[in-house]
């Protein structure tokens, strides 16, 4: 949760840059609408609990939640007029890119 606290940090930046963030989480609608008020996010996390969106960007980790099931692989996108222009993928969900790599890989975008 700190990295969506970290991207709140910034929001006003993202939002200067004309940025829309969006969390995905395979958590529940209504765990992600508590998380989300207990953060005090101003941006949404959507609900992926049928993986829908992690097999479209093919980041199924499988047997990775505790107990054997599977769960997405964490990936951050940025993403312009539909398609995909810069994205960080890893295998652990303690890695996540920082707010100011994320705004540094948008204005390397932009120039």
């Amino acid at each position: 949760m700190s990295e969506l606290q970290g991207l709140q940090s910034r929001i006003s930046d993202f939002e200067a840059q004309g940025i829309q963030l969006i969390a995905i989480s395979p958590d529940s609608v209504e765990q992600n609408r508590q998380v989300a008020e207990w953060l005090d996010l101003d941006f949404p996390i959507l609900s992926d609990s049928m993986l829908t969106a992690t097999d479209a960007f093919r980041l199924r980790h499988a047997d990775a939640a505790p107990g054997g099931g599977d769960l997405p692989r964490p990936a951050t996108y940025i993403i312009e007029s539909g398609r995909i222009v810069w994205r960080d993928l890893t295998d652990n969900w303690r890695v996540r890119p920082r707010p100011d790599q994320l705004l540094a890989a948008i204005a390397q975008l932009e120039s």
